[in-house]
């Protein structure tokens, strides 16, 4: 970590080991919940010791009583219970390290009776309504990750020097039928599938689209595909996103989740229903903005959302068209945003976290969450005692908007130095969840600095025209959004206002780098995977068709928001020291990205450092570069808006 402080790496090193010691159980995270049809058990992905290896276990309800699934199964996760209850199928790889489906029956987990031998990666598996099949979602080697998982490509078999070509030449997702009792499966049709959900007996409900790249998901389409000959219906033709096709037990419905959206596996938005072939529509969700839905057994739907900063859990009715809230509160769920797990008979199954609660799995019942399971150990006692405290803000924008947001402020006496973390998408949202898994804020916290988390316009949560507000304007009244929070912290006292910085990864990335070419009220700025230039991410990013979508006007056009919104065009305004990061790997917001307004700054006279990291993708995952990324931060905000540590 050449021209860091030692004392700031050898400190966060020391900070993030403790925060990795786990309890007796050896439990680090919960997450990837199931539960089976009488909602008495849950099947639940556990992260476990320091290394973060994963494994599958059923956990009883009543008493909290664990079970593991194959305890020689290496890496499980993703358990899905079969409509009888009777086997439950997970994701583990196989000896080439690509994931297969594994099928367990319920009353020996220790034995595995089938295993997929798919010649690609198992993403995704739907049982049929009979049990004896499983669809499958499987991705070719090359096929494209959502840069919500880092980006880059599924690996394979080719040799590390073999190139990537376009157009290319493998990479589609299959929908693959695998009967459990010959042990035969086959691909239907040449869909690439996205997402799949088993409709009836011989039919499956599939988020497909013609071609295979990352970009093609924003137009994928609904579709009805035979398990019998492969051919396919379209049954929905979005004007938004789509994502979670879902089929009523009795096969009386279909529904899918729709919204605009920047990033696969982070849609919210409204839950379409449809009967037969009719026209879908939105059924009735409380005001909360949908990220996750099942069908019960008798002809509901229970689902999860945001309302603002608070989620929502709640039950529609698809006879009555009743809605009923049967939980809301500051409290979260879910790693990226807020799941449920649904059973067929029984109260909804979620892993609720907070500020000050680690991941607990529990069961809702009775307007109350009752916990089951929680995450425990000196690792997070740690952080709880490290961390400071979280509270919802709300202040009112420019043009007298009101904006929400979450701050968290260290225990030490204000006023603080503050950075200001923008999130990714930018169709996201923050939502108050344990503060242990979001290490930039946390640990800047622990250093002494405040952290605001604003959710500007083109956040979920608020409803669909706050989301789409961003479209065809960001880098507008989004930064407005974000400058007016700080000026109200510094007019309510909490705030130092020579000593505010601002970082984001992605979107939050992009701000990071656009923001001090229209504001000079921060003394400093990280910016991460971000987009600088509009006009070469168009090109060069596996993701061209967000673009087309979020700005207006024509890449080649010099008077478009191509280049009026691009960092790299307006750097002669920027005086703010920048240090940007970015993963060689990414595909979603290339290297370069980060490295033209780098070049670009050094020319002015800016500065500016910039860090690539060789082995990532979109953002850092690997614990030596999440280590290495924290500690740059925290040293560029200290050497321009020291915390006084």
């Amino acid at each position: 970590m050449a021209g860091i402080d030692r004392t700031i790496v050898d400190w966060v090193a020391s900070e993030l080991q403790k925060r990795s010691e786990v309890g007796a159980d050896g439990i680090q995270d919960i997450t990837g919940v199931d539960v089976d049809p009488t909602g008495r058990r849950a099947a639940c992905t556990l992260t476990i010791g320091p290394g973060g290896a994963t494994q599958v276990d059923v956990v009883e309800l009543a008493t909290g009583a664990r079970s593991r699934v194959v305890p020689d199964l290496s890496g499980a996760y993703s358990p899905r219970w079969s409509p009888s209850g009777d086997r439950v199928c997970v994701l583990a790889d196989d000896a080439a390290g690509r994931p297969q489906a594994v099928v367990v029956a319920a009353d020996d987990l220790a034995v595995a009776v089938a295993i997929s031998e798919e010649s690609g990666s198992v993403e995704m598996v739907s049982w049929s309504p009979d049990g004896r099949r499983l669809a499958l979602v499987v991705a070719e080697p090359g096929a494209e990750i959502s840069d919500v998982y880092g980006s880059g490509v599924v690996g394979g078999s080719s040799a590390s020097w073999a190139p990537r070509v376009s157009p290319a030449e493998s990479g589609r997702r299959r929908l693959v039928v695998w009967d459990l009792t010959t042990g035969a499966s086959r691909v239907l049709g040449d869909l690439n599938a996205w997402e799949i959900s088993w409709a009836w007996d011989d039919t499956v409900l599939v988020l497909a689209s013609a071609d295979a790249g990352e970009g093609a998901w924003y137009g994928a389409h609904l579709a009805l595909v035979s398990a019998v000959d492969g051919r396919s219906l379209t049954m929905l033709s979005p004007r938004h996103q789509l994502a979670q096709p879902r089929v009523e037990p009795s096969g009386r419905r279909w529904s899918v989740l729709s919204g605009v959206a920047s990033d696969r596996g982070l849609l919210a938005g409204e839950v379409l229903v449809a009967t037969d072939d009719a026209q879908p529509r939105a059924i009735d969700t409380a005001g909360a903005h949908v990220t996750d839905y099942a069908w019960t057994g008798d002809a509901a739907i229970v689902f999860i959302g945001m309302a603002g900063l608070d989620t929502v859990v709640g039950r529609w009715d698809a006879d009555s068209g009743q809605t009923t809230v049967l939980w809301k509160g500051p409290q979260s769920s879910g790693r990226h945003q807020p799941e449920v797990a649904v059973p067929a008979a029984g109260e909804p199954v979620l892993v609720m976290e907070h500020h000050d609660m680690p991941p607990t799995l529990g069961v809702v019942r009775d307007g109350a969450f009752q916990p089951v399971m929680a995450v425990d150990g000196p690792g997070p006692r740690h952080v709880l005692s490290h961390t400071g405290t979280t509270t919802q803000l709300t202040w009112t924008s420019d043009d007298g908007q009101d904006v929400q947001g979450l701050l968290t402020v260290p225990s030490t006496e204000g006023p603080h130095p503050l950075v200001v973390n923008v999130h990714g998408g930018p169709i996201a949202a923050w939502h108050d969840g344990w503060i242990g898994r979001d290490h930039h804020t946390s640990l800047l916290v622990a250093r002494g600095y405040a952290v605001l988390r604003p959710n500007p316009r083109g956040s979920t949560g608020r409803g669909a025209d706050w989301a789409e507000a961003v479209v065809g304007d960001i880098g507008g009244r989004d930064v407005e959004d974000v400058t007016s929070g700080v000026r109200h912290l510094v007019a309510e006292g909490l705030v130092d206002p020579s000593r505010v910085g601002l970082t984001g990864n992605s979107y939050g990335g992009y701000m990071a780098a656009w923001v001090p070419c229209v504001s000079d009220i921060f003394a400093a700025t990280v910016s991460r995977s971000p987009v600088t230039d509009w006009r070469s991410q168009h090109f060069t990013s596996n993701l061209a068709e967000f673009d087309q979508m979020i700005l207006t006007g024509d890449p080649m056009d010099p008077t478009s928001q191509y280049a009026t919104r691009s960092p790299v065009d307006l750097a002669e305004r920027i005086s703010t020291p920048i240090l940007l990061t970015a993963g060689a790997l990414d595909l979603a917001c290339p290297p370069s990205q980060a490295q033209y307004l780098h070049t670009r700054l050094v020319e002015l006279g800016t500065e500016t450092q910039l860090v690539i990291y060789p082995e990532e993708g979109h953002g850092v995952r690997h614990p030596d570069a999440v280590a290495d990324q924290a500690a740059r931060v925290i040293a560029w905000f200290e050497r321009f808006m020291p915390s006084g540590r």
